[in-house]
C-alpha cells in the first residue's frame, strides 16, 4: 500500500465549476480553458487545496485525442503545470482520465484502438503528475483497455472508479464486485466510485465494495441527486448533509473521499471538518476465490461449481471442422447450450494444428462474451495464447494451465499476474507425474509458492491433482484424491478434469458420478466436465441437500426427476480354449499360449500361425476398440493375452525360421507432453506383430530422440502427441531428426493430428495402433 493513500482528501467538481467560473456555455470543453483562461483553473484548485483536498485532479478528463487531435499534448502539459502550481507542494496532482466516449466494439471503435488512444494520453503526460486516476469508467472493457495502457507506459500509482446505478451496476451491465474482482487484480493503486449517485446511495455500493478488495477504498459521490431547475441542473443536498452521509462512508471504512459533480470547495471544507473527527473501522473485506465475467460472478465455495469441457477440439470431428472453417456460430452455440445446462464456467480450447490459434482464440473470447454471461477458464499452456485471450477477456478468467516446472512458472504467471487472472497448477515436473501422494502435493506447494512470489493470492490457485485413466493405472484414484485431500491444507482451492478417470471403460457416467462424490469428499471446488451428464448434476444436487447447503433441497428435485441411465454392452465373447481368436478377446494369455503350441505340434509353421490366427484376432480387438464395443481394459488385457501367444511363436522362429532382428520401430511421447496411453497402446500392438519397439517415455527431449534414431539406425520413429500445445514440438522433434537422417520415416499420432498437419511436418498420419502396424508392415515389406 502507498503510504499518502490513506486518510487522504480528494477533490469536487472540476468541470461543471470551471462552465460556471468562466461563463462559457454548458458543454464546452473545459480542458480548453487551460490554454484560454489558465487563472481560473490554477484559482478552482487552489480553492480545493486551501480546502484539505490532499489530492487534485488535472484538468484533463476529457483530453484525448479524439476530441482534440494534435492539440492533446499542448492541453495536457498546460493543465499539468497549472495543477502543480496550484498544488503548490501542499498537495499530490493526478492525471485525470476520463472516457474516450465511444463504443467498445462494434458500431465504436476496437478495443486496441481504445488502447492505443490511452496510451497516447499516459504517454504524452510523461509521467510528470504523482498518479494517474481512470474516473468514471461505465464500460469494463473500456476500463481495462485505460488500466493495461497506464500499466505499460507509466510507472506511477493507478487509481480506477466507475459509475454504477443504485442498483450497483452500470449502463453496460457491469456490477461492483465484477468490477473490484477484475479491475482490482490488475495492479492498481486503489479502486472506487464516483458519480452519478450521492453519499446516501453510494453507501450500500461502498459496503459491498469493501468487502471485495483489500486495497484502498476511495468515493467520490455527487451533492445528491441531480435534478432540473428553470433549465439548469442542481444537487438536493447542502454540505451538511453530505458530510453527515460520507461520515457513515467512513465509518465502514472508507479512507479516501471527495466529491464530484455539485461539490463545490465549500463541500471539500465541510467534509474534512466532519471525517477528520470520524473513526474509520477495519475495512470488512472478506476473501473469496472469485472468477467473472464483466456482469456475472462466480464464487467457489462450499457448493462445487462445473466448469463446462464442451468448448475443446480434442477427440471432436466437428468442432475441429468448426476451427478450420471459422464457424463461430458453432463454437458459440457450445457455450450457450452448456450454459443453460447448468454450468458456472466455460473452458475455452481452440488448439488445433494448422490454425493460428492466438487469432482463433482471441475471436472466440470476443465472442463469447457478447452471447454468454459465464466467466471463462482460458485453456492452452502457450504464453502467447494466454496473454491474447486474457488481454480481450473483460473479466477475471481462469488460466489452464502452469505446472511444477521453472519453464511454465516463469513464462506464464508473470502473464497471470499481469491481467489479474486466477491458475490452474497441475501437479508434474520435469520428472512427469509422479504417482506418489507426497510428491504431487511437494509439487502444489511449489506452485503456490511460485503464486506467492508473482503477488497471486492463494485464493486465486486452483490446484489440479491430475486425474488418470484407472483403468490404465489401477491406482490413480486414490493417488489423486489422496494428494486432492492435502492439498486443501494449503489455503488454495482445487480443480479436477473428472472424466478422464473413465477413459476406456464402458459407461462412462457412471464411473464419472461416483468419482466425482468421492472428490468432492476430498475437497473438490471446481470439476471440468460436460454440464448435461445428469448423473453428475442429479450427483451434485443430493451431495448439496445431504450437507444442507442454501438452495439444495429444490435444486435436488430439479435435478434428480432428470436422470437418465444408460448401459452398454461388453463384449461377451466366448473362450474357446481351442479359438486363438477368442482367447484373445477374452483376455485369456494361458489358453492363448496352450492354443498356439497346440498348433505348432500339429505342424503349422510360426508365420502361418501369426498370419491366419494371431494377426487377425489383434485386428478384430482393434477395429471393435475403435467401434467401442470393447473398452481400454478389454483392449490392454488382448495386447497382454496375445503377447504369450507370440513369445510361444518368437521360441518357435529361433529354432526355425529365425527372426528379422531390424525392424526397429522407435517411439516416443513428444517433449511437453505427459499423456501415454495412446503411445503404450500402440506398443503393445505393434509388439505383436513382430516389430522392436524402443519405447522412449513420454515428454521426450528433442536430442534424446535423436541419439536413439542414431543408436537404431535404419529405424522407423514414432511420435505421439495429445494435447495441442506439445504438437509444435513434434514438428521440432522431426526436423532436428531429419537433418542427419533425411530419408527416415516418421509415423505420427495423437488426438490433435490430422494427415494435413501430419504431411505438412514430413510425417505420415497414423490414426491409431492398428493403422500403424499396417504403415510399418508396408515399410518393411
Amino acid at each position: 500500500m502507498i503510504e499518502w493513500l490513506s486518510d487522504l482528501y480528494l477533490d469536487g467538481a472540476t468541470g461543471s465549476e470551471l462552465i460556471a467560473r468562466a461563463g462559457v456555455p454548458i458543454g464546452y470543453p473545459p480542458e480548453l480553458l487551460n490554454l484560454e483562461q489558465p487563472d481560473i483553473v490554477c484559482g478552482l484548485q487552489r480553492e480545493y487545496v486551501a480546502a484539505g483536498s490532499g489530492l487534485i485532479y488535472a484538468n484533463t478528463f476529457g483530453a484525448n485525442a479524439l476530441r482534440f487531435g494534435d492539440r492533446l499534448e499542448e492541453i495536457l502539459s498546460a493543465a499539468i503545470a497549472i495543477a502543480r502550481r496550484a498544488a503548490d507542494g501542499r498537495a499530490k496532482v493526478a492525471l485525470d482520465i476520463g472516457s474516450l466516449g465511444k463504443l467498445i466494439g462494434d458500431g465504436g471503435i476496437s478495443f486496441d484502438d481504445a488502447y492505443e488512444q490511452f496510451a497516447q494520453i499516459v504517454r504524452a503526460a510523461a509521467d510528470r503528475t504523482d498518479c494517474i486516476v481512470i474516473e468514471t469508467m461505465t464500460d469494463l472493457a473500456e476500463t481495462r483497455a485505460a488500466v493495461l495502457a497506464a500499466k505499460a507506459y507509466s510507472r506511477l500509482p493507478i487509481l480506477v472508479s466507475m459509475s454504477f446505478s443504485e442498483g450497483g451496476r452500470t449502463a453496460f451491465g457491469c456490477g461492483v464486485e465484477n468490477f473490484a474482482y477484475t479491475i482490482g487484480a490488475m495492479g492498481v493503486a486503489a479502486i472506487g466510485i464516483n458519480c452519478s449517485l450521492g453519499p446516501i446511495q453510494m453507501l450500500p455500493l461502498a459496503r459491498r465494495l469493501v468487502e471485495c478488495t483489500d486495497l484502498p477504498v476511495f468515493i467520490k459521490p455527487n451533492a445528491g441527486m441531480p435534478r432540473l431547475e428553470n433549465g439548469n441542473t442542481v444537487y438536493d443536498i447542502t454540505p451538511e448533509q453530505f458530510c453527515e452521509a460520507m461520515a457513515r462512508i467512513k465509518e465502514i471504512g472508507v479512507r479516501i473521499m471527495g466529491g464530484c459533480c455539485g461539490t463545490s470547495p465549500a463541500y471539500i471544507e465541510r467534509l474534512k471538518a466532519v471525517c477528520d473527527c470520524v473513526r474509520a473501522r477495519r475495512a470488512q473485506f472478506r476473501p473469496r476465490s472469485v472468477v467473472c465475467s464483466a456482469s456475472r460472478v462466480a464464487e467457489i465455495d462450499d457448493a462445487m461449481r462445473i466448469v463446462g469441457e464442451r468448448i475443446n477440439p480434442t477427440g471432436k470431428k466437428r468442432f475441429q471442422q468448426a476451427l478450420r472453417e471459422r464457424d463461430y456460430d458453432y463454437i458459440l452455440l457450445q457455450g450457450i447450450e452448456q450454459e443453460e445446462q447448468g454450468a458456472d464456467i466455460l473452458d475455452v480450447n481452440v488448439g488445433l494444428n494448422g490454425i493460428d490459434e492466438a487469432i482463433v482464440m482471441r475471436e472466440v473470447v470476443e465472442r463469447l462474451q457478447r452471447v454468454t454471461t459465464l466467466p471463462l477458464q482460458i485453456d492452452s499452456s502457450d504464453p502467447d495464447v494466454i496473454e491474447c485471450a486474457l488481454r480481450y477477456y473483460h473479466g477475471k478468467a481462469i488460466v489452464n494451465s502452469v505446472n511444477g516446472t521453472e519453464e511454465s512458472l516463469q513464462r506464464i504467471l508473470p502473464i497471470v499476474a499481469r491481467y489479474g487472472a486466477a491458475v490452474v497448477g497441475l501437479t508434474l515436473d520435469e520428472r512427469g507425474i509422479s504417482q506418489d501422494i507426497d510428491e504431487r502435493v511437494r509439487i502444489a506447494a511449489s506452485i503456490v509458492e511460485a503464486c506467492r512470489r508473482y503477488g497471486i493470492a492463494a485464493r486465486d490457485v486452483y490446484i489440479d491433482t491430475l486425474t488418470m485413466a484407472q483403468a490404465s493405472m489401477p491406482d490413480s484414484a486414490l493417488c489423486t484424491l489422496g494428494a486432492l485431500e492435502q492439498v486443501k491444507r494449503l489455503g488454495v482451492r482445487t480443480i479436477l478434469g473428472v472424466s478422464n478417470i473413465s477413459f476406456g471403460m464402458p459407461n462412462r457416467e457412471e464411473i464419472n458420478a461416483a468419482f466425482l462424490q468421492m472428490a468432492r469428499q476430498h475437497g473438490l471446488d471446481l470439476c471440468i466436465i460436460h454440464p448435461k451428464l445428469q448423473h453428475v448434476r442429479a450427483g451434485q444436487a443430493a451431495f448439496d441437500f445431504l450437507n444442507n447447503l442454501p438452495g439444495a433441497t429444490q435444486a435436488y428435485i430439479d435435478y434428480a426427476t432428470q436422470i437418465e441411465r444408460t448401459t452398454q454392452t461388453l463384449s461377451d465373447a466366448a473362450c474357446d480354449d481351442a479359438d486363438i481368436r477368442k482367447c484373445i478377446v477374452g483376455g485369456r494369455g494361458a489358453q492363448v499360449a496352450a492354443a498356439v503350441e497346440r498348433l505348432l505340434r500339429d505342424g503349422a509353421s510360426p508365420m502361418r500361425v501369426a498370419a491366419e490366427h494371431m494377426i487377425p484376432a489383434l485386428d478384430e480387438v482393434g477395429e471393435a476398440y475403435e467401434r467401442g464395443k470393447l473398452f481400454l481394459p478389454q483392449l490392454i488385457a488382448a495386447a497382454d493375452a496375445a503377447k504369450c501367444g507370440f513369445g510361444v511363436l518368437e521360441k518357435a522362429m529361433e529354432r526355425v525360421d529365425g527372426r528379422d532382428a531390424d525392424k526397429v520401430f522407435v517411439l516416443a511421447t513428444v517433449k511437453g507432453d505427459i499423456h501415454d496411453i495412446g503411445k503404450n497402446i500402440v506398443k503393445a500392438i505393434v509388439s505383436n506383430y513382430g516389430f522392436k519397439v524402443v519405447d522412449l517415455g513420454r515428454d521426450v527431449a528433442y536430442e534424446r530422440v535423436l541419439e536413439s534414431v542414431r543408436a537404431h539406425y535404419p529405424c522407423v520413429l514414432g511420435l505421439s502427441a495429445l494435447m495441442t500445445t506439445t504438437a509444435q514440438n513434434m514438428a521440432r522433434t522431426i526436423q532436428l531428426v531429419r537433418a542427419e537422417f533425411p530419408e527416415i520415416p516418421v509415423l505420427v499420432g495423437g488426438a490433435v493430428l490430422t494427415p494435413q498437419y501430419a504431411e505438412s511436418i514430413g510425417g505420415t498420419y497414423c490414426r491409431d495402433a492398428s493403422a500403424t502396424v499396417r504403415r510399418l508392415q508396408e515399410i518393411y515389406a
